[in-house]
């Protein structure tokens, strides 16, 4: 009788681990990525109103939505607030979109945020898909279903976790992006690495250093373009996995957020000052230094880190410290105050204890000012 119950709950248990193995593919599918971007169109629905949001820069490939209703917004994060999301909705609303009516997000992460904020929040909510045009969304924005603008000029203090039906990546929109904006996205792929993969973070800066040194033409080839499409997919697949097993942030998830408690006040400090000249993974790539800093203060990471952290980001040609930025310690600290991540007069910090592994830590906010190092 016991054998025949064991083998009962047996059953039971390959079944539900058949079932999660299954759900896992259901869900790392909706992450499409094709050397071909006309494979698009097989993923946007058919028999539906389309309405496409896309970035005012991307003129170029306007003609592959010419059969869709297109709105067309200015993206920068001074752009980035509600705003931005009346006059969507606005418009949504004058064109008749009911809740039927499909959304696709063009752009970068300030379109996708935008794009898939006012697509859950419009009549309740509806469908959407996202088309990541920059590394960085490709990365990461894009992925997660976090939407959001900010507000007061805190980042991203207003939002919601919706996720898209599909996300449609191409490295072909690459090749036509500015040279500061495809590093900015690689601050994005570093830090994914840096939390989980000594290996892959090694050949990315690698690959972002030969990027940096060898330029356009380099980045032509079409080694470098397997090399970068193999830098995606990982640095993708780890973000859809972390989001699969944690949505809404309440443990695993957070560890997504290294540099990011340092890169949201300066670009607030920025914002406060009336200059929108840093780029989010610029101020990324400053708060992973500024993390592996503290970490290296608190003994959590061994002498020698930081450097050795601030000379690979460096070598992939971004900015590494605060100089030149309208921020002053005071400043930095009162935005750190404001963060999401404030809970019970502390704030959850990741901090790197080595490559590839790191730590949520809880630091009392009145420890913040002698622990901030500017």
């Amino acid at each position: 009788m016991l054998f025949i119950k064991l083998a009962f709950i047996s059953r039971k248990v390959i079944f539900f681990l058949y079932f999660c193995k299954q759900l896992q593919l259901i869900i790392m599918q909706n992450i499409s990525i094709s050397i071909d971007i006309n494979n698009l169109h097989k993923l946007i629905p058919k028999n539906r109103d389309i309405f496409v949001i896309i970035d005012n820069n991307l003129k170029e490939y306007m003609p592959l939505f010419k059969e869709y209703r297109t709105i067309g917004i200015e993206t920068s994060e001074e752009y980035k607030d509600y705003s931005t999301i009346e006059r969507i909705i606005s418009i949504l609303l004058a064109k008749g979109a009911d809740r039927k009516s499909f959304i696709v997000g063009v752009g970068g992460g300030i379109t996708t945020d935008m794009a898939g904020f006012a697509a859950s929040i419009y009549k309740r909510g509806i469908e959407f898909g996202f088309v990541p045009t920059t590394l960085l969304a490709m990365c990461d924005a894009a992925i997660g279903g976090k939407n959001g603008v900010n507000f007061g000029g805190f980042k991203n203090m207003i939002g919601t976790i919706t996720q898209p039906q599909w996300v449609f990546i191409s490295p072909e929109f690459l090749k036509s992006l500015p040279s500061r904006e495809f590093k900015a996205g690689a601050a994005e792929a570093l830090k994914t690495f840096m939390i989980y993969d000594r290996e892959e973070y090694s050949k990315a800066v690698e690959l972002f250093g030969n990027i940096e040194r060898g330029g356009k033409e380099y980045l032509a080839l079409e080694s470098t373009q397997e090399q970068l499409l193999h830098t995606i997919k990982a640095c993708s697949g780890y973000k859809a996995a972390v989001v699969e097993r944690d949505m809404y942030e309440h443990g695993e998830r957070r560890l997504l957020n290294l540099g990011h408690t340092f890169a949201h006040a300066i670009e607030s400090c920025c914002n406060n000052a009336g200059t929108f000249e840093i780029m989010h993974g610029e101020a990324v790539a400053i708060g992973l230094v500024c993390a592996a800093e503290l970490s290296q203060r608190l003994g959590i990471a061994p002498n020698g880190f930081a450097e050795r952290v601030a000379q690979d980001i460096a070598s992939c040609g971004l900015p590494t410290t605060m100089a030149g930025l309208p921020v002053t310690k005071e400043l930095i600290v009162k935005a750190i105050t404001k963060d999401k991540k404030v809970e019970n007069h502390g704030i959850h910090l990741i901090l790197p204890k080595e490559i590839g592994h790191v730590e949520d830590r809880t630091v009392p906010l009145e420890s913040i000012e002698t622990l901030v190092n500017i």
